[in-house]
Parts: structure tokens; sequence; C-alpha cells
């Protein structure tokens, strides 16, 4: 069996790289509203639009959606 040298296996770029810097409150946000833009305008999401939520038992309720039921559960 051969012999396998682990330290040419090792990335040490990697493995010591700098401290992360610290974000400000503003860079935080920016990323997270970047990240939920990703999210609604994704393909899986509007997929949600061709769904039923719950199947109405009155003759009178409004046929909801499941994107518009996530929509308001996330708000």
């Amino acid at each position: 069996m051969a012999k396998i040298d682990f330290r040419n296996k090792i990335n040490w770029r990697r493995r010591f790289r700098s401290p992360p810097r610290v974000e400000t409150e503003r860079d935080i946000l920016r990323i997270f509203e970047s990240d939920r833009g990703r999210i609604v305008n994704s393909p899986a999401i509007r997929r949600l639009q061709q769904k039923t939520q719950v199947f109405p038992l009155e003759r009178n309720a409004a046929v909801r959606t499941r994107l518009t039921h996530s929509l308001e559960v996330q708000q």
C-alpha cells in the first residue's frame, strides 16, 4: 500500500488565513438584503405561486397560493 504524505495534502493558506474583518451593521444588512433578494427571485419560490396552500371549505373563501402564504408568514 502506498504511503500518503499528509503534509502535501494540507491547504496551508486556508488553515492560516487572516482573521475575518469586523463587519459593520451596514455591511451585514447589505449582505442580508442581497440574500433575501436572491431567495425571493429564485425559480423555486416562483413555482410556489402555482400551488394552492389551503383548499377553502367556504364558498366565499379566497384561494391563496403557497407563495402568498410564505410571504405573509415571513413578515
